[in-house]
């Protein structure tokens, strides 16, 4: 019951702050940082559905077609919980780059299954890719800061393997 508050409140969390801070025509990172967090944390399954959930709620308040960035955050929370065997998760130049690959990742992939089922971008463009730079640096302070609050939640921060 505590992980499942602890889940909830942090989506409710991070969609407050992706309505907020959101940037026109490139939407926010803040949910995939989230994802790839828990993915490298927890493991591929709760990354993936994380990444579900996120990308549900997030498709809704973008206006995106439905069921694209749940399937591109799916992805990139399974992908990321499959790397834990083989990076350093706590190192901050790991981070970065595993966030600048999964925010490309999931523009990439946003935007071939918008392209294909609609015909057009919608939200998903060439100029939400030069958007991946800024996640990317700034991707180690909000690690640090799910970090805390996992830690405010529960006892340790266990990798699950």
């Amino acid at each position: 019951m505590k992980k499942f508050l602890f889940y909830f409140t942090s989506v409710i969390i991070i969609i407050f702050f992706e309505i907020l801070f959101s940037i026109p025509h490139s939407g926010t990172v803040f949910g995939l940082f989230f994802i790839i967090f828990i993915g490298l944390y927890r493991g591929p399954y709760s990354g993936c559905t994380v990444g579900f959930f996120i990308g549900i709620i997030d498709g809704v308040f973008f206006a995106a077609t439905f069921g694209t960035l749940s399937f591109s955050y799916s992805i990139i929370g399974y992908l990321s919980g499959r790397l834990p065997k083989r990076i350093d998760e706590e190192n901050p130049f790991a981070q970065i780059f595993i966030v600048f690959l999964g925010v490309a990742v999931s523009n990439i992939i946003s935007l071939i299954i918008e392209v294909l089922f609609t015909g057009i971008p919608g939200i998903f463009s060439i100029a939400s890719i030069t958007w991946l730079i800024i996640p990317a640096i700034i991707s180690p302070a909000f690690f640090l800061i799910f970090k805390k609050w996992w830690l405010f939640w529960f006892d340790r921060l266990d990798v699950e393997r």
